[in-house]
């Protein structure tokens, strides 16, 4: 196993990606609208938590791994900076290209999700369908599921779920973009045409 597929697997298993551990990450960067990542940075460690809790995590995801993987507590500590700052603010950027997409190419009525939604269900985004049925939107990258993080994160037990709790339908849109570009496309752009067969 590579160190990232470890090293996400013990962040996900402490817990430490937990909204009681380190806040509503996207919640907090939806509201901030950071222009840089280095913005969000300073809000964070200035508002939510400081250096040395971030440090403190880093510590106990450390001890929490067993040695004979030699994972350092360095590399627990950049892990753990890059998801909640670099990949944040990534996946924020990403949402609201989306959410201009999904627009323009689905509904100008898609919004984003409630906060509890993007935790409890994995839902990002949303829309009312005809006779009023709710419609759930996931935005994932396709390298979440090249790394099989799908079987580490059970993405679809809780978009089942959603469905159940509001009589609602749920869909996973994949998403690539280039490193050299701001743009997104869809892997998988029938979702697209699925969705809109519910308008």
């Amino acid at each position: 196993m590579t160190s990232e597929y470890l090293l996400n697997s013990y962040y996900n298993r402490g817990g430490f990606n937990k909204p009681e551990r380190i806040g509503y990450m996207m919640k907090m960067i939806r509201e901030l609208h950071p222009l840089t990542e280095e913005e969000w940075y300073i809000w964070y460690v200035e508002n939510v938590h400081d250096e040395s809790y971030i440090d403190a995590i880093a510590e106990e995801m450390y001890r929490s791994i067993p040695q004979k993987l030699n994972i350092s507590k360095d590399e627990c500590y950049n892990y753990i900076k890059d998801v909640m700052f670099r990949r944040t603010f990534n996946g924020y950027n990403k949402e609201k290209l989306a959410l201009n997409i999904l627009r323009n190419s689905i509904s100008p009525t898609v919004q984003e999700a409630p906060k509890e939604w993007d935790t409890s269900y994995f839902i990002d985004f949303y829309l009312r369908g005809a006779n009023n049925i709710l419609i759930g939107i996931q935005l994932k990258p396709a390298t979440f599921f090249y790394g099989h993080y799908q079987n580490i994160v059970d993405i679809k037990g809780k978009m089942k779920q959603f469905c159940e709790d509001y009589s609602a339908q749920a869909f996973i849109l994949i998403y690539l973009q280039d490193a050299d570009s701001t743009e997104i496309t869809f892997e998988n752009p029938q979702v697209i045409n699925d969705i809109k067969n519910l308008l």
